[in-house]
């Protein structure tokens, strides 16, 4: 029998309600053990009272420094200033991580947000176990990885560049999540990780979207997402392939891992 771990995580609880109620069903499903929540969302009360107190969930803060979309737009938690490189005009995130190589945002600004980010979700009934980042937002801040490793040591939380491994395939399976199954079967054994954006396809989901893909293409991808990890039954045919899905504080760290090794993994 393979042995098989996977880290698999659930991204972007708090955003809205379409993202909470699908990722309530795929922890009732089994599979999904780690749950990143967005502090700047509008819905972190609600994900608080769907499934903050589930013990079977290792839940993370999923720092975000960045909104991407045209329609829906996140604001810092703590109140900064507009020359702080962080946010536009109207206090709003900017939109892509990218921009920070433009607008250099400082580091000690950057760990006051995130000091703010999980404050708020450890007041909503969060226990925080680990922190990740919203579109690796690290790689264009010079430094950025060191401080908020530093960081998350000092505040006790496991930190998510030490536990990328995707499995061969990913790229397939992000493309279309019905790809997930087969490229699952084929894996030797090892500790790898999956990460999803499960949310219900909704006239909320489709307010998302930019130039690069329109609000219906993400409602409809996350929709496909969310209805192939909310199946009861995924945990019983994971089990019979030998595959484990594991929490962040079950997993091996593998500290020789760098921002540039997740870029590089994830651009295939």
């Amino acid at each position: 029998m393979k042995d098989i771990r996977f880290i698999t995580r659930a991204d972007d609880a708090g955003s809205n309600h379409s993202a909470n109620r699908a990722i309530a069903n795929c922890i009732r499903a089994g599979f999904i053990k780690n749950v990143s929540v967005m502090a700047p969302g509008a819905y972190v009360s609600e994900a608080a009272d769907l499934f903050a107190k589930n013990k079977s969930v290792c839940f993370g803060m999923h720092a975000t420094l960045n909104a991407e979309w045209d329609k829906v737009k996140w604001m810092p938690v703590s109140t900064l200033p507009k020359s702080s490189g962080l946010i536009d005009e109207q206090g709003m995130f900017l939109p892509n991580p990218k921009l920070f190589l433009e607008t250099k945002p400082d580091i000690a600004v950057i760990i006051k947000e995130l000091d703010a980010q999980l404050d708020k979700l450890t007041r909503a009934g969060f226990s925080i176990g680990y922190v990740d980042s919203h579109m690796l937002f690290e790689a264009y801040i010079p430094g950025l990885d060191e401080a908020m490793k530093t960081w998350a040591r000092e505040k006790g939380l496991l930190f998510h560049l030490y536990y990328y491994a995707l499995p061969p395939g990913f790229q397939k399976v992000m493309m279309d999540s019905s790809q997930l199954l087969p490229v699952l079967k084929v894996l030797p054994s090892g500790q790898y990780f999956y990460v999803a954006h499960p949310a219900y396809d909704s006239a909320e989901m489709r307010l998302t979207g930019n130039n690069h893909e329109s609000g219906e293409m993400v409602a409809r991808e996350r929709d496909k997402e969310a209805r192939t990890l909310d199946k009861a039954y995924l945990k019983w045919l994971m089990r019979l392939m030998g595959i484990r899905p594991i929490r962040y504080d079950e997993a091996i760290p593998d500290e020789t891992l760098t921002i540039r090794d997740i870029i590089a993994m994830f651009n295939g």
